[in-house]
């Protein structure tokens, strides 16, 4: 069983590493596509370089499931999806539009689709999905707690 999982992973929080778990628990053969630089930096402004964020995750990987990660770049929403066959797509609440997408588009150019594994999201300590967005602007850490002082 081949399966892909896709991000730009800048910060590598709580959430992302949930995306993994389920990925590892249906295979071994996951195939990680994370986000160039330019498409990153289209959703976020600040980012890591993409060789900072890939030997990130490769020493996450590395350390907690004990192989070597396969990574690719993503230079748009599809990825490799529409070349390679994939048979599981791991995804979040936020990303499953993209994902069906990607199988609208498959099933077009007459490929089969990918069967989709939606993992919901890590909340933090305010009940709030675990984001980059949220980490980057200083109201969470990358577990879910709170930065932001609490007002008397």
């Amino acid at each position: 069983m081949k399966v892909a999982l896709g991000g730009t992973f800048d910060p590598l929080h709580e959430g992302h590493k949930r995306l993994i778990r389920k990925a590892f628990s249906i295979s071994k053969d996951v195939v990680f596509g994370v986000t160039s630089d330019e498409m990153a930096r289209k959703r976020l402004r600040n980012v890591l370089p993409y060789n900072v964020r890939v030997r990130n995750l490769k020493e996450y990987v590395k350390r907690s499931y004990g192989v070597e990660p396969r990574i690719e770049i993503i230079k748009d929403c599809y990825g490799k999806t529409l070349e390679e066959d994939y048979d599981y797509l791991i995804v979040s609440p936020e990303t499953y539009e993209n994902a069906k997408r990607i199988n609208k588009k498959r099933i077009e150019i007459g490929k089969r689709p990918i069967t989709i594994v939606v993992v919901d999201f890590v909340l933090a300590y305010d009940k709030k999905p675990i984001s980059a967005t949220r980490i980057k602007n200083g109201e969470i850490d990358r577990f879910g707690f709170n930065l932001k002082p609490r007002r008397s």
